[in-house]
Formats: C-alpha cells, sequence, structure tokens
C-alpha cells in the first residue's frame, strides 16, 4: 500500500514522502489518526497545497516539545514498591505507572509515549527514553525503591567511591615501597616517639654513660 507520510515516522521517512507500507498498517493505523494519506492522484494534489501549513504546524510542535524535554529532564521521578529481599518486586512497573508519574508533576503524556521494551520487575535506577515529538526525544531517570527513605543505591554509590580511593592509596603505597620508601603506621610512629621519650628520661647510669 503507498501512502503520503503528514507527519515523520521513524524508519518510514519524513513529511511528503510517499513510502510502501502493510496495507493493514496503513489502513489501522496511518491514516485513521491522520498521519498519512493514500497515495492518490488526488491526494497528492491536496498534499501539495497544504504542504506549507503543514510544515509550519510541524515546525511550531517542535517548539512546544523542545520546551517540554526541559521540564521532563528535571524531573526526580520515584516509585514505591514492595520487594523481596533480593530486590524482586511484588508485582510490576508499567508505562502506565510512569506517564501516571508524570502527570502527577503537572505534565501529560500517554503511556505510549513512554519508550520501555517490558515492565520492570526490580529495584533499581532507570534510565528511559520519552517521545514528545517524532523529531524531539527526552531522557528521564526513575529510581524504583522499597520506601520515599531507602537510599540504598546512594550508599552502593557512595561504597563503590571509597572502593576506588582505596584502590588509589593501595597503588600509592605499592609504589612508594618499589622506590625504596618506608611506610610507617600511625601504630608505628606513635612506638618512635615514646622510644625516644623514655631514652631522653634515662639517666647517665640507667644508659650506661657517664
Amino acid at each position: 500500500m503507498e501512502i503520503i507520510l503528514l507527519q515523520k515516522i521513524n524508519k518510514l521517512g519524513n513529511i511528503g514522502d510517499t513510502v510502501e507500507v502493510k496495507p493493514g498498517f496503513g489502513r489501522n493505523f496511518l491514516i485513521p489518526t491522520g498521519k498519512a494519506l493514500r497515495a492518490t492522484k488526488e491526494n497528492k494534489v491536496f498534499f501539495e497545497t497544504t504542504k506549507a501549513n503543514l510544515l509550519e504546524k510541524n515546525k511550531e510542535e517542535i517548539e512546544k516539545a523542545e520546551k517540554l524535554r526541559a521540564e521532563v529532564e528535571a524531573l526526580n521521578l520515584m516509585v514505591v514498591r514492595s520487594a523481596s529481599d533480593t530486590g524482586i518486586l511484588y508485582g510490576s512497573v508499567t508505562t502506565r505507572d510512569i506517564a501516571n508519574l508524570i502527570g502527577e508533576n503537572g505534565i501529560t503524556l500517554s503511556r505510549k509515549q513512554i519508550a520501555l521494551d517490558k515492565p520492570i520487575k526490580e529495584l533499581g535506577l532507570y534510565d528511559m527514553s520519552v517521545i514528545l515529538h517524532p523529531e524531539v526525544e527526552s531522557k528521564i531517570k526513575l529510581k524504583v525503591v522499597r520506601s520515599l527513605g531507602d537510599t540504598t543505591l546512594d550508599i552502593e554509590d557512595e561504597k563503590g567511591a571509597d572502593n576506588g580511593s582505596d584502590e588509589v592509596d593501595a597503588k600509592l603505597n605499592e609504589s612508594l615501597l618499589e622506590d625504596g620508601v618506608s611506610l610507617n603506621t600511625e601504630e608505628a610512629i606513635s612506638e618512635e616517639v615514646k622510644d625516644e621519650t623514655n631514652t631522653e628520661n634515662k639517666s647517665p647510669e640507667q644508659s650506661g654513660t657517664e
């Protein structure tokens, strides 16, 4: 089935392109939703007369989507779910849940605009895409936790940072040892200070000198 696209469709083409699609896809989705026209002689003439208006309308929609993208990417999204000790959710987080959560923040989106391959079924931090317009895509982060006060993910990040610091210290110590530098622990240094103090306090007779 040959159609004329009235808006950009990913993997198909841009506004005004004439493309071949499966009849069911064209009849049941693209044409009824106003995304395309049958590529008849009459429709081709009609498109040419309305092309300028379509391009101008599309430009305005892109500008609105760009403004909305900044708002979406500024969201701090968190979902609370019951989960097992291993982090597996008793249930799941779906595109509907995410769209509703975004709606609670004053931004109206449909679940179809949330790009999620499959429902989320584990605790964690997730990155996903939100399609605001065929030519405008936004990125959001979603944290799935057991409670609003759950900082497990933050603690894990801090542990990772501490481990990285320990590794740097270990490498530095190893390098110094290879260069023949003696490394003293605080405890060893303290013992050395005590020995020096005791020696200074001894009388000449105790130290074996006259």
